[in-house]
């Protein structure tokens, strides 16, 4: 009986070991409860920390999940998982949304539609308004509220009904122009508007003050109407030229149309002209200045099926190994969406938009030793990037080695789609359009001055209508390939409707463009030798230095990457030079021009290159241009090109049914 006693406990562990543990929160729960189903926790940190009790004992085969039932969680403070919260191999620990319900994790207040009063010609601020504004805004006292931290001035945003709403600025839309610059922070303008803004203690101005792909904001310090000049409190990166485009933000005075609205920090009162529909949707004031969920050095954590929103700062950070954040919705938040470091973690089929800088930044892996660090982020939806830093903010950033950007649709932003540093990453299979649009110099997947970047693959991506209303005298371009980058393939892509070059190689050595389809560009190739004028005129290039730091002619360096072990064979000047590049079996329809070339660095860049089995304008047989279906008929003339290979045109863009797994 003993032992017929001990094989049925030996029995019922096992199973027990074998099931998943599952842990219920409720927006109404109660964190005295045992967190069942019946009786759930109210927080996140309950279950974090009932789970750090029972691990040991319940991590059993399906690993342990906290389903988080509908309903809507204010975060004060960031959820943190830290490497104690660790699931195990095929034992993940899942935070997920109860299959659905919709469950958001947001990062600010509610404001009571109640709450907003009509601004009265007895106001103080009344005078202030524009005359438009006058009987139609609406002012909230915050402090009754609750809401006494105001952060700093930018950092908090609003959102109507799921919808950020427009800081009051001028002009509404575009830009006006400096009509000179001086001291580097004062400049000219030449609309009486600023005459206005004399009683504004909190007004900023966005500029490209002096390059077309260098964004700034920065406090207005002073306004000279007599002289038309503003002064601003602190020079921009590169100081202020004439004709720049800038606007000018954060204005009280400027609430002049619907859902425009204004933080009076010092009084802590919100004014806001409401957009059509106000009173029936939620109003939400962001406020919290960390991440919503942050996981430091832990291992082996799912998110999933959730909605992150109204943070004054990023969505999810993630360092440490194995973690996925997948089938989430990461949106409206004043800075990033998803920050990873550390290797084999993931983000996919999410949605993320409403970003004031990145969508989602990987990192890791070792450079020095040449190991992969293998993130990924696949088949999201990344738009609406970079709201506040318009420049060098992208939907995606890849740093470090052997990451993965794959099947991602990502449009509308500013700037940059991809910007990547490092070697051996893939960036395949994504959509890319409708960016870099109000950018002068600019790629929409682009790097730049690093010999050392080996090893990158741009395969078989589709970019389309990609068109700056600033081009400047340089324009935009599909894969910018800047100061010298090399080592980079760019294989079996497709390129339409691009203003500037679909590929835009400044310099670089050994990089390998074939069997791309280019239609409709300004210009299919470009090229100069800028190497040798400014590789030894900017301190800032060490272009030598940045690969020696690695041991490049020794292995792993050496026997991965053996042309650039060898790049000085021929003396440092001739290095200098665009050698060893290929374009191959491209095809061309209907570019403005081939070959483009510039004179940097004397004449000749295309002599350095490989050039052949191209065809420079046909007709490339496309089965739907008008939808956009740029896959190639079979009688396409791509297909006489020796050695063309297809492009899978049908699997670019988000995939549904692709694994989201860690590989």
């Amino acid at each position: 009986m003993k032992r017929l006693f001990l094989s049925w406990c030996f029995v019922l562990l096992s199973c027990s070991l074998s099931w998943a543990r599952e842990y219920y929160v409720a927006a109404d729960g109660n964190d005295a409860n045992p967190g069942t189903r019946e009786k759930p926790f109210a927080t996140l940190e309950r279950a974090r920390d009932s789970i750090r009790q029972s691990k040991g004992r319940a991590l059993g085969a399906g690993g342990i999940t906290v389903y988080l039932r509908q309903g809507s969680f204010f975060r004060t403070q960031a959820f943190t998982l830290t490497e104690q919260d660790s699931g195990e191999p095929g034992r993940p620990i899942t935070y997920r949304a109860y299959p659905g319900e919709e469950v958001r994790l947001i990062g600010g207040h509610a404001v009571p539609a109640a709450a907003f009063a009509p601004v009265t010609p007895a106001d103080a601020a009344c005078p202030r308004l524009d005359p438009s504004a006058r009987g139609k805004c609406l002012k909230a006292v915050l402090g009754p509220l609750g809401i006494v931290q105001y952060g700093d001035a930018l950092q908090m945003e609003l959102s109507v009904g799921g919808e950020l709403m427009p800081i009051a600025r001028w002009p509404n839309e575009g830009f006006v122009r400096t009509t000179s610059a001086e001291n580097n922070i004062t400049f000219g303008y030449d609309d009486p508007r600023p005459q206005r803004w004399l009683g504004a203690t909190d007004a900023y101005a966005m500029g490209y003050w002096y390059h077309g792909w260098a964004s700034r904001i920065e406090r207005i310090a002073s306004i000279d109407v007599a002289n038309k000049k503003i002064t601003l409190a602190k020079s921009p990166s590169y100081g202020i030229a004439a004709k720049k485009p800038y606007y000018v933000l954060n204005l009280l005075e400027e609430i002049d149309r619907p859902g425009e609205w204004y933080l009076d920090r010092q009084a802590g009162i919100l004014y806001l002209w409401p957009p059509e529909g106000f009173g029936a949707g939620e109003v939400l004031l962001s406020s919290l200045r960390e991440p919503l969920v942050t996981l430091k050095g832990a291992s082996h954590l799912h998110l999933e099926g959730l909605i992150l929103e109204m943070g004054a700062a990023g969505g999810v950070e993630v360092s440490g190994r194995d973690n996925l954040v997948t089938n989430c919705t990461i949106r409206n938040l004043r800075k990033s969406g998803i920050t990873i470091s550390g290797d084999r973690n993931g983000v996919a089929q999410c949605e993320i938009r409403g970003l004031g800088e990145t969508g989602v930044s990987l990192s890791g892996g070792d450079r020095y030793k040449l190991i992969a660090g293998e993130n990924f982020v696949r088949n999201c939806r990344i738009h609406d990037f970079g709201r506040w830093e318009r420049t060098y903010a992208p939907a995606i950033r890849i740093n470090g080695v052997g990451h993965t950007a794959a099947n991602n649709l990502l449009h509308n932003g500013p700037h940059s789609a991809i910007l990547f540093g490092g070697n051996e990453h893939r960036i395949e299979l994504n959509e890319i359009h409708n960016v870099c649009y109000e950018v002068d110099d600019a790629g929409s997947i682009y790097c730049g001055r690093d010999w050392g970047l080996q090893g990158n693959v741009i395969r078989h991506n589709f970019f389309h209508h990609v068109k700056s209303i600033l081009p400047g005298s340089n324009g935009v371009h599909a894969v910018y390939l800047d100061d010298c980058a090399s080592g980079i393939t760019v294989f079996g892509n497709v390129f339409y409707e691009i203003s500037g070059r679909a590929i835009m190689c400044g310099g670089g050595r050994d990089n390998t463009v074939e069997n791309n389809v280019i239609a409709r560009c300004g210009a299919a190739h470009f090229t100069d030798r800028r190497g040798k004028v400014w590789i030894d005129k900017d301190s800032s290039w060490k272009l030598l230095e940045k690969i020696q730091k690695y041991n490049y002619t020794e292995p792993p360096w050496s026997t991965r990457y053996p042309k650039l072990a060898q790049i000085l064979a021929n003396g440092y000047e001739q290095a200098k030079e665009p050698e060893g590049c290929v374009i191959r079996t491209n095809l061309g329809w209907q570019n403005k021009r081939w070959l483009q070339e510039s004179s940097l660095g004397a004449p000749g860049g295309f002599k350095f290159y490989t050039i052949e089995k191209n065809i420079e304008d046909r007709d490339p047989h496309f089965v739907d241009e008008a939808s956009l279906n740029l896959a190639l008929r079979d009688d396409s003339p791509a297909y006489s090109l020796r050695g063309f290979q297809r492009i899978p045109f049908e699997d670019i863009g988000p995939q549904e049914k692709k694994s989201n797994q860690i590989p």
